[in-house]
């Protein structure tokens, strides 16, 4: 195999990997590594997998004993799974690697959660409603004396009221307590106050920084999302203008492709999106010129003059990478 991959020994926690080949593959004293994954078809950059081709670097090389040694870190490191089926480059060798399991991330923090409990109300005991404690039976009705057949008790008139009467206080006496007890048991009553209708006050006019609009900025036309990163600086993350930036790449667009360029170009660093937003990229005189080519192609003239400024930088280098692009972009 052109290229070998294993952990760092000096760092056996995890986040690092030594990569080695040939001194005389790979006799520079420093390189650019490049990872692509066969399985999605996309390249590792500093957001994560994208479809340009992203190169992290330079890395500096220990020749030892015909051997090449370089180490990369965290930002590669972390983003790869085990057994993933990569194409990794470095300089001009180029390998297609099994990502072995013994090359492990740096440890992250464990995400916390928690589950939300919800107690049912209490039931209500039996004869909540009677006015009587549960397990007690309502009490026998009163007995009153039977007459005897043949006296002068059975005859309608002249009879006596007074246990009828009794009866019914009894019974009176027994629904009076049992709704004087429910009424009780019942919850309060709301107490409603009068209000005075007035008129809602119109909505806010919609925040065109914020969270909604900014989550959308990747969907807009380059020339439009441009003009909303220029308004909103800071308030636009890294990230959403890498994003914007991508998707006008992939469309051609000649602004986003020069834009591309001046970001990887260490003598081009005073646009808005560098300056206010923060979005940094590991300077590529080489990188810098393949975005100013394609925007070339699309039809800015402005990186035509960014080419031949690059240029002579270019041609005078002695690495690899700027003799390459210096033949492949630099010519007319």
């Amino acid at each position: 195999m052109a290229l070998t991959v294993r952990p760092d020994p000096r760092r056996p926690s995890g986040g690092y990997a030594e990569l080695s080949a040939a001194s005389d593959a790979l006799p520079e004293t420093e390189a650019t590594v490049s990872v692509f994954d066969a399985f999605s078809e996309r390249f590792l950059g500093i957001d994560g997998w994208q479809s340009d081709r992203a190169e992290f670097g330079p890395y500096p090389v220990v020749q030892d004993g015909g051997r090449a040694t370089l180490v990369i870190g965290p930002e590669i490191v972390n983003q790869i799974e085990e057994y993933a089926a990569l194409k990794i480059r470095v300089n001009r060798v180029e390998a297609d690697i099994s990502w072995p399991d013994d090359v492990v991330p740096m440890p992250g923090a464990p995400r916390m959660g928690g589950l939300a409990v919800t107690r049912a109300a209490p039931a209500r005991g039996p004869g909540a409603l009677t006015g009587r404690a549960p397990g007690t039976e309502a009490p026998p009705p009163k007995a009153t004396d039977a007459p005897e057949a043949g006296t002068a008790s059975d005859a309608p008139k002249g009879r006596s009221r007074l246990p009828l009467i009794a009866g019914l206080s009894a019974l009176a006496l027994l629904i009076a307590g049992g709704a004087l007890a429910w009424f009780l048991m019942q919850p309060p009553a709301p107490v409603f106050t009068e209000t005075r209708k007035t008129e809602p006050p119109p909505p806010p006019p919609p925040d065109p920084c914020g969270a909604e609009a900014l989550a959308g900025l990747a969907g807009l036309p380059f020339a439009e999302g441009r003009a909303l990163m220029a308004s909103c600086g800071a308030r636009v993350t890294p990230q959403q203008a890498l994003a914007a930036l991508e998707a006008g790449a992939d469309a051609g667009d000649a602004e986003a492709l020069l834009l591309f360029g001046e970001i990887y170009d260490a003598g081009a660093n005073d646009d808005p999106v560098e300056t206010e937003i923060g979005l940094s990229l590991t300077p590529s005189a080489s990188k810098a010129a393949e975005y100013y080519a394609r925007a070339r192609a699309a039809g800015s003239a402005e990186a035509v003059d960014r080419l031949g400024r690059l240029c002579p930088e270019l041609r005078a280098a002695s690495d690899t990478l700027s003799r390459s692009a210096a033949l492949e972009y630099c010519s007319p």
